[in-house]
């Protein structure tokens, strides 16, 4: 859950401020091609008003035992985005599916498929 977690801090927390902490976070818990969607440059792209932070996360766990090699969890969370540059602040409600595997005696994200985005009022 640890890993989980930390996925959720370093793919949906966007800001300029702890960018480079968060990328290295990330790719010592993603595959490569999972890093390379949510990390697709070296810099911060988005501005310096741009934040997306996630809150109130709720996680479902597939039914684990401790043996297995794969496990999936899905999320439920509200992503709170501002652009105060553009003077954006919108909620929406996230569902995802996140798949780990177990890699060396850590887990690793390797798929992330998004069940449900809508806008709140």
């Amino acid at each position: 859950m640890n890993t989980f977690n930390q996925f959720i801090d370093v793919s949906y927390h966007r800001e300029k401020e702890g960018f480079e902490e968060r990328k290295k976070v990330a790719k010592s818990i993603m595959d490569k091609e999972l890093y390379e969607l949510f990390y697709p440059s070296e810099k911060f792209i988005y501005g310096d008003s741009y934040t997306s932070t996630p809150k109130d996360v709720q996680l479902y766990v597939q039914q684990y035992d401790g043996g297995q090699e794969e496990v999936e969890v899905i999320a439920e969370f509200t992503n709170h985005l501002v652009i105060k540059d553009e003077n954006v602040d919108d909620q929406t409600h996230d569902i995802v599916k996140v798949s780990l595997r177990k890699e060396t005696n850590k887990w690793v994200v390797y798929s992330i498929e998004e069940l449900k985005t809508e806008m709140m009022k």
